[in-house]
């Protein structure tokens, strides 16, 4: 009896949330690829700049914050560009221009944060030499960071 309650509990949880997915993002299984290697790229982005701003020194909880919100943000636009294609009747159209183009943003983002941790062994010359503006502006901002975090840090000793 306890076994039933729990299954049913949790297929209940299940279809909810596969109702509010499906609604949200489509049911094609494509889309499902999509959003997987999205999502994958977003959690790269993560593991490669929290290890990029541990290894210089520039690692603040405040930043991170940032990034969550910002990681809210483009989970949500897809959502919108498939909400986008049901309204104006578009065959996945708005969807796959949002993801192709916070994707490739993403992955540049993530590829900076991969040479900034020191991994850039791991990184073809053609991909570093088409991210090397995003590099360069990340490596900027983590040393405005560091110094930030150096003043506030001797300020209060």
């Amino acid at each position: 009896m306890k076994d039933h309650i729990i299954y049913s509990i949790f297929g209940t949880v299940g279809a909810f949330f596969v109702s509010v997915f499906n609604f949200l993002y489509g049911e094609d299984p494509v889309r499902y690829l999509a959003l997987l290697l999205y999502g994958l790229v977003i959690s790269l982005d993560w593991i490669g700049g929290h290890r990029a701003a541990k290894k210089d020194g520039s690692y603040a909880s405040e930043y991170g914050i940032e990034g969550a919100y910002r990681t809210v943000f483009l989970l949500i636009m897809p959502a919108v560009g498939h909400l986008i294609d049901q309204i104006t009747g578009m065959p996945g159209i708005a969807f796959g221009f949002v993801i192709a183009a916070f994707g490739l943003h993403i992955w540049k983002s993530m590829t900076a944060n991969v040479v900034r941790a020191g991994w850039e062994k791991w990184v073809p010359e053609w991909a570093m030499n088409v991210v090397a503006d995003e590099i360069e502006h990340k490596i900027a901002r983590a040393t405005k960071r560091r110094q930030e975090k150096e003043k506030y840090l001797k300020r209060d000793a």
